[in-house]
């Protein structure tokens, strides 16, 4: 404790010390200690002037400036130039917004059925190529026949065989060839246990290995392990000299095909699943807007005219011409002065357009008799332009 060193051994007749790596003389250590105080105090007083000079200038930049990008500049140029949003302002932002949302939406599960196709084709690509290599044998017509009541017992001694050939997810190879001919080298039946749960796949693979192997296909029964496919091997049986056919798959290029397979099966899943959301996506996208149509031709708030109501009745409803020509030229010139981006905006117009086209002919007819109820109504005109307004400037900005 005194020397500050590191007690190693201490004995009856000697005690040692290790003084430690960082070692030094106290007046040394003094000395240090002085000089790290003196360059403190040096720091914090050049400190102490820098902030004494900084604090005045950022004071007079902030009286003259709000700071970029940041909540108060929002506040300070909303106060300055910006105005209060109606409700049905908002409520339209937030159509538009859904729409847009939807569309990309569309847009990426279309994206998504691109790459499907994409590997989809380069799995069809894989798989031609390797059955290319596969050239099944055509069926043998003067086969040798078997009567019925050997079928039956046939049947019967097969499905009490205990040994048998599986046949798994690689389906017919040369492998299974080569095994079925050296089962029949000790009997004369051999019995096949298929995995595939489908019937006609399993015919189909019975068909092939009774053109392959020279057999005869006695049954194909249903059992607790999946097919049981049992083949005779005749009476005029000779075994080939080459029991492992070379027309057909080998074992690793027979596993690439059915992964290939199972790949195209699941890709054409997916791709007709996709295909339904994106129809489905693209029918909720045409309702809405089917709807928001609807709503926009009944609404007579801000001086849009109902074709059927003032049609049917022209005492209940008034014609405006004034606000009807007024949007038409609001949104003649919101086309004029967009670009492409904005022409999907632009088409939401473009039913009212079409609206008044039709109807300036009749405008034209009832302006004589008309022109003591447009001096009477001259308010409601100058609140639907400046509404209309509004509306141009809000798709201008969005």
């Amino acid at each position: 404790n005194l020397t500050g060193g590191v007690l190693l051994l201490r004995n009856k007749y000697f005690i040692v010390i290790y003084r430690g790596k960082d070692f030094l003389p106290t007046n040394v250590a003094a000395a240090l200690t002085e000089r790290q105080d003196l360059t403190k105090q040096i720091q914090d007083a050049e400190e102490k002037l820098r902030i004494k000079a900084v604090e005045p200038a950022q004071s007079g930049e902030d009286k003259g400036q709000a700071p970029a990008g940041t909540l108060a500049e929002f506040y300070e140029a909303q106060a300055r130039w910006g105005r209060d949003i109606s409700a049905e302002e908002r409520e339209k932002m937030i159509e538009e917004a859904s729409k847009a949302k939807h569309a990309k939406l569309v847009k990426r599960v279309e994206h998504k059925l691109a790459i499907a196709q994409a590997k989809k084709l380069r799995a069809e690509r894989l798989l031609a190529k390797i059955e290319a290599s596969m050239i099944p044998a055509a069926p043998d017509y003067d086969q040798e026949t078997i009567t019925d009541e050997e079928r039956v017992m046939f049947r019967r001694v097969g499905l009490r065989m205990k040994p048998y050939l599986p046949l798994g997810v690689r389906g017919v190879f040369d492998g299974v060839i080569e095994n079925m001919h050296l089962h029949w080298k000790h009997r004369e039946l051999v019995k096949l246990i298929s995995k595939q749960k489908v019937l006609a796949f399993v015919e189909d693979s019975a068909r092939l290995l009774e053109y392959e192997s020279g057999g005869i296909l006695v049954a194909i029964e249903r059992v607790p392990k999946g097919y049981a496919l049992i083949y005779y091997r005749g009476k005029n049986y000779r075994r080939p000299i080459s029991i492992r056919p070379r027309n057909l798959l080998t074992k690793a290029k027979a596993l690439k095909r059915s992964v290939a397979m199972q790949r195209h099966e699941a890709l054409s899943q997916h791709i007709s699943k996709l295909e339904n959301t994106i129809e489905q996506m693209k029918k909720e996208i045409g309702a809405s807007e089917d709807g928001g149509d609807d709503n926009n031709r009944s609404s007579g708030e801000h001086g849009q005219f109902d074709d059927d109501n003032n049609r049917g009745s022209g005492e209940h409803g008034q014609f405006d011409p004034v606000s009807e020509l007024t949007e038409s030229e609001d949104e003649e010139n919101i086309a004029s002065d967009t670009d492409d981006e904005y022409k999907n905006e632009f088409d939401d117009y473009e039913d009212d357009s079409e609206f008044v086209d039709d109807h300036d002919e009749d405008d034209s007819e009832f302006d004589d008799d008309d022109e003591d109820e447009a001096d009477n109504s001259e308010w409601e005109d100058e609140e639907s332009l400046q509404s209309n307004i509004k509306k141009s400037d809000l798709s201008r900005h969005c």
